[in-house]
Order: C-alpha cells, then structure tokens, then sequence
C-alpha cells in the first residue's frame, strides 16, 4: 500500500500563510497522508504526488511568485486533486461584499492562469503591525479601524485567522486525494 503524498505550495509576505500551510499540512499528517511543505521559489513540479495544495498572502492581488508557479504547472495541477487557500484580511468579514471581493481574487486567479482548484478556502490572515514599517502601520490601522475589526493595538500582532476553518479546509482535501487514489495504490 503506497502512501499519498500532498504538495503545499505557498508564497507569504509576513509568515501568516506559512502558519496556515503548516496547519494544513499538520492536518493531512494526521490523516495519514505524506505532506511536502514548499514557499513558492522552492518548489518542485507537482508530477509524483496524488494531490498539491497551493496558497498565497493577498496584498490587492495574488503574488508574483504564486501566479508565476501556477502558471508554469498548470497541466500538473489540472491533473491532480488540487486546492487553492488565499490568506487575506478581506476574508475577516464574513458580509456579502467582503465574501464576494475574496471570491473575485479566486476568479482574477483561475482567469490569470486557468487553474480551476477543486477546493477552495479563503482565510483570514493576520495584522503583523511589530513587522511593519511605519507607513504601513499606519495605513494597515486606518484599514483595521475603517472596516470595524477590533482591537486596534498597533504595538503587537493581531490574529484573524479561524483555525477550525483551517483544519475543514485540510479533511475536506484530504478526503478528495483519498477519494481520487490511483487503482492499486491503496
């Protein structure tokens, strides 16, 4: 019995979607399943594994480096079970407008490179005001307290993130490479 192996490729600006990835990797492990954890600049071609999950930070638009290695293994991609998360603070409203401007950065994706993901998790990230610079502090709190989030402490980090979703998103994946297991391999 041979077995699965998930790639998770991911790209992050200030280390909150590299949590995620390891999440979800930490999930598909205890699953069962073998998770290769790769950033974007490292990482292989999706040939040899049963299912690659790919994520990306959101800052206005998918990065550079995601939408470059999507674009390069889309033929890979389209041929395996495969799941998109995108981290942004868009997704930390759950109202009708925020939830369709997260599903519009999944659209301006799947339109950039034709990847059409069979499963797709939109997370809210993370505010790292100790890692910003001052500009962006500031301009990330006029955000934070524009949009109603919260607490406005600008003198540590503030997490959004809905762990649980995280972990669905991971079963729901993992369920799917279960379900789509080469014959014989299992």
């Amino acid at each position: 019995m041979a077995e699965l192996r998930v790639l998770v490729v991911y790209h992050t600006s200030e280390g909150q979607t590299a949590r995620i990835a390891e999440h979800i990797a930490e999930a598909l492990r205890g699953d069962g399943i073998s998770v290769d954890v790769r950033e974007t600049e490292s990482a292989p071609a999706p040939a040899g594994y049963d299912g690659v999950v790919v994520g990306d930070s959101i800052h206005l638009h998918h990065s550079r480096e995601l939408v470059r290695y999507v674009s390069d293994h889309v033929e890979g991609l389209e041929a395996l079970p495969s799941a998109l998360f995108q981290v942004s603070m868009t997704s930390a409203k759950p109202d009708e407008a925020h939830v369709a401007t997260a599903h519009a950065l999944v659209n301006e994706l799947i339109e950039r490179t034709s990847f059409d993901p069979d499963v797709v998790g939109m997370f809210a990230g993370a505010l790292a005001y100790t890692q910003y610079g001052w500009l962006k502090r500031h301009v990330m709190h006029r955000i934070e307290e524009r949009e109603g989030l919260g607490d406005t402490d600008m003198s540590k980090e503030l997490e959004f993130t809905d762990w649980a979703a995280v972990e669905e998103f991971a079963r729901d994946f993992g369920a799917l490479v279960r379900r789509t297991e080469p014959p014989g391999s299992g």
